[in-house]
């Protein structure tokens, strides 16, 4: 019988090809996505499966029990834990902490990036499978071990070790070594750097070696030789216990610890806190639900499409039902061919999953697993339970036919209520379609904004170059001023994306200032801000001789109303202290975005300091040789530096990578393609089944003398309402959204109609093309032929 259910099956797909194509290469570029998405959820279980030690090696949790009772699981414990499980415990030969407090913006003077890092013991790198490419641990203070990637970031292919990263407030950190990439692996650790432990007290003063109620550290245990997870559960209970006695314990009543193999980690079952980079299983269903619904769309195609040609099938059904057929026959036989339909897109959908991964390079995806037998049996899974479900439905209306009514021909499309299922099924799918577009192309308006020319500051013809610290730079700035090409050299303490420091000022009235205003701060000369283009609304530039720009600053508008000036002009020449310093307002300029897009307007201060400098920022004329002009410049850098290598950047570059790097944006317009794509193929399936279906109305109304556009109008007029209605209630859905969106930044472009204009435009291209294409067909058939066989 399956036999015959697959022959049948395979006839109606090759007897009507429109529709198979349809249905099968609408689940194929669902199916792409949803792998992707798989492939992600597998990957959380296998995270940190490749260490060396699995077996050996532990996490140590903490179950802190409140005043009223009630337990909270931590993954983090107290700092002091490490030490007192390293010391006199016989099943364990070494203990790792880690702290995770490290988050900040770190520069190598040209390129500022948010780094993340953790502190780490010297154990670290020797119980996990973080292998070192190059260099050393870091161990000693001020030391830290940076990704290949984050290397690839900040130094391109110069090699990193020796080189420093600083922040104004943090400190300086030397590179000691780099890690190995990965691959295809995963794990819970995942940071930019690695941070010896011996920098932590140093950073975070207010640490407290002896504090057992704050969980602020990640404690592993690596067993010794023959010791079993029982041993270690002992020795935490006794440890537990000494605790409870010796800990003072105010907002909690107390507190145990027990252990979590490598294993156990991720996905996270039980809900832990305090649990970074894991993610809880409700989180990885939550993943799951934009392929689903596209997969969703897809499968409306087919139930759209069955149940648009319910009355051809219906006749198959009765003659079915009167030679004998019981109900879960023709169930079963519908079901195959959708499970027919279903296996043939799975080979669609892989051949677009390797697309994908071609196409689209996001740090944060991962598109290899280590167990591959499981993938592939997900896959197949997933494929058969899409078919089912896909067919179910349309199978059970079909199916319950009866025969006296198909034969007499007194049924009628399948519909629910008087507007139809069917149509509602359309509307859903472009209403959708429409608010994937209109959101995708509002957030990618941002990322353009923040990564392309804007009113902030000029990035075109802008060449960085980062000085050797305590260097002599303005005979080097001199010296390549002078070179072909080179319009103006800027000096500045660092680039404006990030890498401002702070300071403070106040009225000069206030010799003991009590309310000083916090301000960042660049290090800046006349060039540099003559560079940056930045605009000024009042008074002017500082003067250009170094000497004298010592004295004289430049304030934002957001500085100037901090220290009590309404009109900027009232500003302008007045002193001021800058910490301690007096210094006179040269002139203001217009608030603009020199950190983050979305962090609110912030006081801001360029004055010239020496001291500070660390950047030569060069304008470069137009239609300069850049590969000739680096090459140049290198030589003059190496007469003044020989033992130092030339790293250069162009601004233009820098900040578009800073914001499009990952290609996220990539995804999404990926989305809304098959998501359109989906729709306009479930159109095109229902427009040329219906107006085959009027081919002989048709025919008709040109005997009577209707013309081609009345015809087209007649056939297209219910489709055309569909899609307008799909527009109505998209645009204030996909409005909102991307309000919302833009509302996280303080700098974003006008929200204007230009969106909105192209998805309307869109949506009307690509249904007025599917729609007139086929009634046109249908409009400009000759009578003769339609009427022929009446």
């Amino acid at each position: 019988m399956l036999k015959n259910y697959l022959k049948i099956a395979i006839r109606n797909l090759w007897k009507h090809k429109l529709f198979s194509f349809i249905n099968i290469t609408g689940l194929g570029l669902a199916m792409a996505f949803c792998f992707m998405q798989l492939i992600q959820v597998q990957s959380s279980f296998e995270k940190d499966s490749f260490h060396p030690y699995p077996d050996r090696t532990f996490r140590i949790l903490t179950d802190a029990t409140d005043n009223v009772g009630e337990k909270h699981s931590l993954a983090s414990t107290p700092f002091p834990l490490g030490q007192k499980l390293g010391d006199g415990q016989s099943v364990i030969e070494k203990t790792v902490r880690i702290n995770r407090s490290f988050g900040t913006n770190l520069s190598n003077g040209i390129k500022t990036l948010r780094t993340y890092g953790l502190y780490v013991e010297p154990g670290y790198f020797e119980i996990f499978g973080f292998p070192l490419e190059k260099g050393k641990p870091a161990t000693e203070p001020w030391t830290a071990v940076l990704t290949h990637e984050m290397a690839e970031r900040f130094f391109g292919d110069a090699n990193p070790i020796g080189k420093t990263l600083t922040n104004s407030e943090v400190g300086t950190f030397t590179i000691t070594g780099v890690f190995k990439p990965l691959k295809k692996f995963r794990t819970h650790l995942d940071a930019d750097m690695a941070i010896s432990m011996a920098t932590l007290p140093l950073v975070r003063k207010d640490l407290k070696a002896d504090d057992w109620l704050s969980y602020n550290t990640y404690t592993f245990v690596f067993l010794t030789k023959g010791s079993t997870r029982a041993d270690l559960d002992q020795a935490l209970a006794r440890v537990s216990a000494e605790n409870q006695k010796a800990v003072r314990f105010k907002d909690i009543k107390s507190h145990s610890f027990r252990s979590q193999a490598l294993s156990e980690i991720s996905p996270d079952w039980e809900g832990l806190l305090d649990n970074p980079d894991v993610e809880p299983i409700w989180k990885m269903g939550v993943s799951l639900l934009i392929p689903l619904v596209i997969i969703v769309l897809a499968g409306f195609n087919y139930i759209n499409l069955t149940l648009t040609r319910s009355l051809s099938r219906a006749r198959e059904v009765g003659v079915r039902k009167v030679a004998g057929a019981k109900k879960f026959q023709l169930i079963s036989q519908f079901l195959v061919e959708t499970v027919v339909i279903a296996l043939l897109a799975f080979g669609l959908g892989y051949l677009g999953l390797l697309l994908l991964k071609e196409y689209i390079h996001v740090g944060w995806l991962t598109w290899e697993v280590s167990d591959t037998r499981m993938l592939w049996a997900i896959f197949i899974g997933f494929t058969l339970f899409t078919g089912f479900l896909a067919g179910i439905l349309p199978a059970r209306i079909l199916s319950s036919y009866q025969p006296v009514q198909i034969l007499k021909g007194e049924l009628a499309p399948t519909g629910v209520g008087k507007f139809g299922f069917r149509k509602t099924l359309t509307i859903i799918q472009f209403v959708v379609a429409l608010v994937f577009m209109t959101g995708t192309g509002i957030m990618n308006s941002q990322f353009e904004y923040m990564a392309t020319d804007n009113q902030n500051f000029n990035r075109k013809n802008i060449l960085n170059i980062p000085l050797v610290p305590d260097s002599d730079f303005k005979l080097l700035a001199n010296e390549m001023s002078r070179e072909a090409g080179v319009k103006r050299v800027g000096l500045t303490s660092a680039t404006l994306n990030e890498g401002a420091g702070k300071a403070k000022l106040a009225p000069l009235s206030q010799q003991k200032p009590t309310n000083s205003v916090e301000t960042y701060i660049y290090a800046s000369d006349r060039n540099f801000i003559d560079n940056m283009r930045l605009q000024f609304i009042a008074g002017e530039n500082v003067p250009a001789s170094a000497d004298t720009t010592v004295h004289f600053v430049v304030l934002n508008q957001k500085a100037a109303q901090s220290l009590g000036w309404k009109n900027p002009k009232e500003a302008v020449g007045q002193t001021i202290l800058l910490n301690e310093t007096q210094v006179i307002v040269s002139g203001i300029v217009k608030n603009f975005c020199f950190m983050r897009y979305e962090l609110p307007v912030v006081p801001l201060i360029l004055a010239f300091d020496p001291r500070e400098i660390k950047v030569l920022s060069l304008e470069v004329m137009d239609g300069t040789d850049r590969e000739h002009l680096a090459s140049v410049l290198e030589k003059t850098w190496k007469r003044y530096h020989p033992r130092e290598s030339f790293v250069y950047s162009w601004y233009e570059d820098q900040l578009y990578e800073d914001y499009l790097e990952n290609e996220d944006q990539k995804i999404m317009d990926l989305l809304v393609l098959v998501v359109f794509t989906i729709a306009a193929m479930g159109l095109l399936g229902m427009v040329t089944y219906s107006t085959a279906k009027r081919v002989k109305e048709v025919g008709v109304r040109k005997v009577m003398g209707a013309s081609t556009a009345q015809i087209m109008r007649l056939l297209s007029g219910s489709f055309v309402k569909l899609m307008l209605i799909a527009a109505i209630i998209a645009m204030p859905i996909g409005y909102g959204l991307g309000s919302l969106f833009l509302n996280i930044f303080t700098y974003h472009p006008h929200l204007g109609p230009g969106v909105f204009l192209t998805c309307i435009g869109s949506l009307g291209l690509i249904g007025l093309l599917t729609i007139g294409i086929q009634t046109y067909k249908a409009a400009v058939t000759n009578p003769a032929e339609t009427l022929r066989n009446d």
